[in-house]
């Protein structure tokens, strides 16, 4: 711990304590595996039918990023980096094999099954897909080929020896999502974050069906095939602004809307074995509304028990009579939940907050403050206890193709623990809002998404309980250029900036970034060539000399989004001209702060700045 952090009101440790639960998967007889990061980094756990406690399966230094289970509910197949490389690697664990058979790197309990890689390519990325109705396949897509693409390749799970076989290849961003009881594989193709198309491609190999034409963009998301494989249930925004649940007929390509919000979008569906129910979240203003449809009927029911957050990973029992899910709430830990058909709801993972106090917990008001233009832009209010007027930390999420929740958020409740209140606004350019909302930074149209952030800062300055003189700006990713474009545009407005792997320099950015991502960043912030000048006038780089304010850098070595030559930029520009400026490079850790100790480390530095330059005494 760093010199002054002995103070308990400094200490992030309890916050980032607290274990998160995602990714829930079945295995038969009601057997619940999913990951945790209760040892620090997370990992696979199973809980089994009436125990209290989970067991845990795996044991790596490093993070498991996916997890799913085969069909039958016998297999679990899970995806690992290492160091934060993103350059993940497919495990398998027969859940039910003996204990000492298979790979190193099982739990260290003596029951534990061991785990053996499926892949064997260090220097490619490999991302989960899903496994055939028999068990016997899975497909997944890797870019070892070339690794500017992504092909769908097919492994045989059966043998031991079975090596990758090459099913699809088009020099595009292909990905696996589902196959149809009779062999056939539905197939995703990104041609920019926000615009895809899917493909079916015959069991047999022959060439694959275009099933989505569409002019303008579009996304298809969460696909799935119904019974019988007759249709596709699927979210979609083709030729609206708002995404919906829909069907797409198979036989004439027509795609039919099944349920929609008039002013949310629908962003996940998840279809049991059988297909005759499904379920399906709404995004209403950051928070999920999950319900559970009958296919047939059209009948719905609203699932209940469930605290307000953000529901992830729906995902149906093997014998369809359960469905678990995720829920992480602004004052809830992330938990894997389950329900029945009856839409009741269940925590299945406990939640230990330690030396926490739940009732200090902080939930957000949801507000909209007025913008240049006389837009309202959305945005999480968390105010600490006391009257004020206090420090304010203006926290922006990164993506841009992203959206802050009402989710769990260590660093946020830390924060809050320290006596500063945080706004976390939703500026143009966020999702869950529709398209039109989404596109509203674009590439020339960047500056206006920097400029909600001023009008945020005035909105903070008219409230009698905002101290005007002790605001922050802090960010990760694309978080992380809004922090370094806010301190170089209003330099008079701010007070201290945190940038955690942020963009510097869009030019260098997009010719470092893994080639993987070039064309879809391309697409967002501008083509590197035919928009050079406006990349370089956005690039915070470039006006560097006008941060006139302490700043502190976070980096991870191995990132492979924003690489460590961003920060490095940016603190050698500030330093060369004597300003204040804190980097902390993490060696073993990539696009963000994943492991506890480092999360402790990382997030302890900026309290302790944060403190010093704008909190109290």
């Amino acid at each position: 711990m760093r010199d002054g952090q002995q103070d308990g009101r400094l200490d992030p440790t309890p916050y980032f304590a607290v274990p998160a639960a995602t990714t829930p998967a079945w295995l038969s007889g009601g057997r619940l595996a999913f990951l945790w990061d209760r040892s620090g980094v997370p990992q696979v756990w199973l809980r089994e039918p009436g125990t209290a406690e989970p067991r845990q399966l795996t044991d790596f230094p490093d993070r498991i990023g996916t997890l799913a289970a085969t069909p039958g509910g016998d297999r679990l197949l899970f995806g690992m980096d290492r160091g934060g490389d993103e350059r993940h690697q497919l495990w398998s664990v027969a859940v039910d094999q003996p204990a000492g058979d298979g790979a190193a790197g099982a739990a260290s309990s003596e029951d534990a099954p061991r785990a053996r890689p499926l892949t064997a390519d260090p220097a490619a990325i490999h991302r989960l897909g899903p496994v055939a109705a028999d068990g016997r396949r899975l497909a997944f897509s890797a870019n070892g080929r070339d690794h500017r693409f992504f092909d769908v390749l097919l492994l045989g799970l059966d043998d031991p020896a079975a090596v990758p076989t090459l099913a699809l290849a088009h020099d595009e961003l292909l990905e696996p999502v589902a196959f149809a009881p009779d062999g056939r594989l539905l197939v995703h193709r990104a041609n920019t974050n926000l615009d895809g198309d899917l493909f079916l491609v015959p069991a047999d190999g022959g060439p694959p069906r275009h099933l989505t034409p569409h002019e303008g963009e579009a996304s298809f998301h969460h696909s799935a095939f119904e019974e019988g494989g007759d249709g596709v249930l699927l979210v979609s925004n083709r030729d609206r602004d708002r995404a919906v649940l829909a069907r797409i007929d198979l036989t004439t390509g027509e795609e039919t809307v099944l349920a929609e919000d008039p002013d949310w979008e629908v962003e996940a569906v998840a279809v049991v074995p059988d297909g005759d129910c499904l379920a399906y979240t709404v995004n209403v203003d950051g928070a999920s509304r999950l319900a559970l449809r009958d296919i047939g009927s059209g009948e719905e029911r609203a699932v209940t028990g469930l605290p307000p957050g953000v529901v992830d990973g729906l995902v149906w029992s093997p014998e369809g009579d359960r469905l678990a899910f995720s829920l992480s709430g602004a004052t809830d830990p992330s938990a894997v939940w389950s329900c029945g058909r009856d839409g009741v709801a269940r925590r299945e993972t406990p939640v230990d907050l330690g030396t926490l106090d739940a009732a200090a917990l902080v939930a957000p008001e949801t507000i909209r403050y007025p913008t240049f233009d006389g837009r309202s832009i959305p945005a999480l209010w968390f105010q600490p206890p006391g009257p004020g007027p206090f420090p304010v930390v203006v926290e922006v999420h990164g993506g841009p193709e992203s959206q802050r929740r009402p989710a769990f958020a260590p660093i946020t409740q830390y924060l809050l623990g320290l006596g500063f209140a945080v706004l976390a606004p939703n500026v143009r350019g966020s999702t869950g809002y529709g398209k039109a909302y989404c596109h509203l930074d674009d590439i020339e149209r960047r500056p206006d998404a920097v400029a909600d952030l001023a009008a945020a800062n005035a909105w903070l300055r008219r409230r009698p309980d905002v101290d005007p003189a002790r605001l922050a700006v802090m960010g990760q990713s694309y978080g992380g250029f809004m922090v370094l474009a806010a301190l170089t545009t209003q330099p008079d407005l701010w007070a201290v900036g945190v940038d955690v792997v942020g963009i510097a320099d869009f030019a260098t950015f997009l010719a470092n970034t893994g080639p993987w991502r070039r064309e879809t960043r391309a697409a967002e912030y501008g083509d590197p060539v035919r928009d050079a000048a406006t990349l370089r006038a956005i690039s915070p780089l470039h006006r560097a000399d006008r941060i006139a304010v302490p700043l502190l850098v976070i980096h991870g070595r191995n990132d492979p989004r924003v690489p460590l030559s961003e920060a490095e930029q940016i603190v050698a520009a500030i330093r060369g001209r004597g300003g204040e400026v804190e980097l902390h490079v993490f060696d073993d850790e990539g696009h963000g702060l994943v492991k506890r100790a480092n999360r402790v480390d990382g997030y302890g530095a900026v309290g302790a700045f944060l403190r010093r330059l704008i909190g109290e005494d």
